[in-house]
């Protein structure tokens, strides 16, 4: 009984408020007449408002207008015409909405190629304030997938993505006519755009501004060019123009419009709140990286630099001066050693200041950047504190802290892998594959950061193939989207080290480390030996092959393949125990060291972890510290905070399996676990940084829901 009193109090209060239809007009003198006939006949639970804007037609447009509005006059529909001269369907769009009084708002063009029995469908959200932007999705009905021609429907759908892309919505028809909008909102956000630039305006300024725009599906006959359709290529690239333009554009205008509506202020306040946090936790991110930074920036090389960090700078810096990516200047073969990306990256700001202390502040801020996607992350999965939360444990996590300034790749790295989780995560959430195949390209950028990323499309199309949020057809299409992105992003590289005799794989770096040292670690648990000394011994061992036999030897790719042929053999003589080495526990510890020594507290170099991998924790910190043991002391706040963020990363992990939310766990596995088993015997504590930003998410989710589980308790209970 309560539900029919609540439903029919709905109906009630849809039906005290009125429907503007803002139709604009040009030249459609064969359809118009028919289209209004329609849009008087659609049922609605509102009132209608009839707005007809003729934009300075020059056929029979205008008459046929006229004795339609004479001769369909009703009292429960309010009709008005509008005469203006010719200025594009932006401006005719703009009359209308200035001329409307309704409580909502909806576009209509004045051809046929729209249902007005969608109308309802399109107002529902809005009435019944789930909404206060609604548009009418093309794409949402499979029976739609027609249109006017291909450029037209590829035009639309590159429109809608690059959207998607620029703002972080999820839309699937940005370019649909069926625009519904809250009326008082659309009436104080009005738009500058005269012709078909009007729409990405309107769009990106409510997207910047944060509302959520609803899709509902809708039906759609297309009409072909020869049939009246107006709009051409030249629009669609002026909508990608629009929409980057107002992506970067101020809006404090429309902020200040939106204020004079007392409806709209917690909308408002909601996002200044968002990024007034997350503008404050960049910048105590950044701070806090830059203070520690500080000391070392007066001896750069000795305190930022590792000994594999010159590999990146000596190629980044000839391919700065010749253009080609070499192990140096002076070389003369293109060098297959390592991926390009970081090697790229370094050689452009190498272009831009090549101080060294500079370079060390501005990977600080690289640093702090990554806080952006952990808290979009943290948002997605339970709102702006979540993220809050998560973006802070970042900021202070020691081991972040200590590589900020540090001339390797991993800061790099880790930036692009937390906006590879944000876009899975949103895919996730929003089931859009736009959002997977975002998540996957980046995969393929980051794997030519670091070759980390290369098998990471395995948990990629596990997690797709296991995803309940699609149809299978939907899945497996995703699926060959994936693979397809991902090869069209590194094969091109692979082929260049191919031609330039590496072989056709990322890079050759992976002998000497499969070799050199991971096979190292694991014969030298398998023996006791010393990782160092097998190294070296193994090293002079290769170097007299190479040169016993200069001609087999000739090119990187065969040297590798050498390397990777002993690697195996040793691999495959101890396989359980080579598995069981990619389990390491250090690469979680606090990197604690590496605060210190940019610090100039402590010294790299010592052997420790050697000494880690075959004696232990507790003989490598001994080793390490000597008698400074007590520099720990004053760590204590930041190694708590660690350890507070594997514990709620743990006890999340586990309510998540409780509750049977298994896609949650294997996206554990693919964002976490992954990162962390795949380096393999040789761990460093920066390896976990890819693997910080959801570890940091699931933290904040378990202690915000605890906190405020312990909020409701009652006082007596306390």
């Amino acid at each position: 009984m309560n539900e029919l009193q609540a439903s029919d109090r709905a109906i009630q209060s849809s039906s005290a408020k009125t429907l503007s239809i803002v139709i604009p007009v040009y030249n459609e003198v064969a359809t118009v007449t028919e289209l209004l006939d329609r849009v008087l006949a659609a049922v609605v639970s509102t009132r209608k408002e009839i707005i007809i804007v003729n934009d300075g037609s020059t056929d029979d447009s205008p008459a046929h207008i006229r004795d339609w509005a004479a001769s369909a006059a009703r009292e429960d529909c309010d009709i008005v015409v509008v005469d203006k001269e010719n200025g594009g369907k932006g401006s005719a769009v703009r009359t209308g909405i200035e001329k409307s009084t309704g409580d909502v708002v909806i576009i209509q063009d004045a051809d046929l190629e729209y249902d007005p029995n969608d109308y309802q469908k399109c107002i529902e959200p809005i009435l019944s304030g789930d909404s206060k932007v609604v548009y009418g999705s093309r794409e949402r009905r499979p029976e739609n997938r027609m249109h006017s021609s291909l450029a037209f429907y590829a035009g639309g759908l590159a429109v809608t993505y690059w959207m998607n892309l620029l703002f972080g919505s999820s839309m699937t028809d940005e370019p649909t006519c069926y625009k519904t909008f809250d009326g008082p909102l659309i009436r104080a956000l009005l738009f500058d755009g005269d012709k078909f630039d009007w729409e990405p305006e309107i769009t990106a300024k409510l997207l910047r501004l944060g509302y959520d725009i609803a899709e509902v599906p809708v039906s759609y006959a297309p009409r072909k060019v020869d049939e009246g359709k107006k709009i051409n290529w030249r629009d669609g690239v002026a909508a990608l123009w629009v929409a980057l333009l107002w992506r970067f554009r101020p809006l404090g205008n429309q902020r200040a419009a939106l204020e004079q509506l007392p409806a709209e202020l917690p909308q408002l306040q909601n996002r200044r709140k968002s990024c007034n946090a997350l503008l404050t936790i960049l910048v105590i991110c950044f701070i806090v990286r830059l203070a520690a930074a500080l000391p070392g920036t007066a001896h750069p090389e000795e305190r930022f630099f590792r000994y594999d960090t010159a590999t990146y700078t000596q190629s980044a810096l000839a391919l700065k001066a010749t253009g080609a990516i070499k192990e140096r200047v002076q070389a003369a073969e293109l060098s297959t050693l390592r991926v390009p990306g970081y090697i790229v990256f370094l050689a452009a700001i190498f272009t831009v200041a090549d101080d060294l202390r500079l370079l060390a502040i501005g990977f600080c801020l690289l640093s702090a950047l990554v806080c952006i996607p952990i808290f979009r992350v943290g948002t997605l999965f339970g709102g702006r504190k979540v993220g809050a939360v998560a973006a802070l444990l970042y900021t202070f996590n020691i081991t972040s802290i200590a590589h900020a300034p540090m001339f390797l790749s991993d800061t790099l790295f880790a930036l692009v892998a937390a906006w590879m989780l944000f876009f899975f995560s949103r895919f996730y959430f929003k089931a859009r594959l736009i959002d997977l195949w975002l998540a996957i390209a980046l995969n393929g950028v980051a794997t030519l950061i670091r070759p980390l990323g290369l098998m990471w499309l395995v948990p990629c199309c596990f997690l797709v193939l296991i995803y309940a949020g699609k149809s299978c057809k939907k899945r497996i299409l995703g699926i060959a989207g994936c693979v397809i992105i991902f090869l069209l992003i590194i094969t091109p590289w692979m082929y260049r080290n191919h031609c330039a005799g590496g072989g056709f794989r990322l890079g050759t770096n992976i002998g000497s480390t499969l070799y050199y040292h991971n096979c190292a670690a694991l014969m030298s648990v398998v023996t006791g030996t010393s990782a160092e000394s097998l190294r070296q011994s193994w090293q002079a061992e290769t170097d007299a092959v190479f040169a016993a036999d200069p001609e087999t030897y000739a090119t990187s790719g065969a040297r590798t393949d050498f390397q990777l042929r002993k690697a195996r053999s040793l691999i495959g003589a101890h396989k359980l125990t080579y598995i069981r080495l990619h389990i390491q526990p250090p690469i979680l510890y606090p990197d604690a060291p590496t605060f210190l020594e940019i610090l100039g507290q402590t010294r790299t170099g010592q052997g420790t972890l050697d000494i880690l991998h075959r004696q232990g924790t507790i003989a490598a910190v001994k080793h390490y510290f000597g008698d400074k043991l007590w520099l720990l002391l004053p760590l204590a706040p930041l190694l708590l905070l660690v350890a507070f963020t594997y514990l709620g990363c743990a006890l999340q992990l586990c309510r998540w399996l409780l509750a049977r939310q298994w896609f949650l766990g294997f996206f554990f596995l693919a964002f976490v676990v992954y990162y962390l088993l795949l380096p393999g015997p040789i761990v460093m504590p920066r390896y976990q940084l890819p693997a910080l930003p959801l570890m940091t998410v699931m933290a904040a989710i378990f202690w915000l829901d605890l906190w405020q589980r312990y909020k409701r308790t009652p006082p007596l209970a306390k």
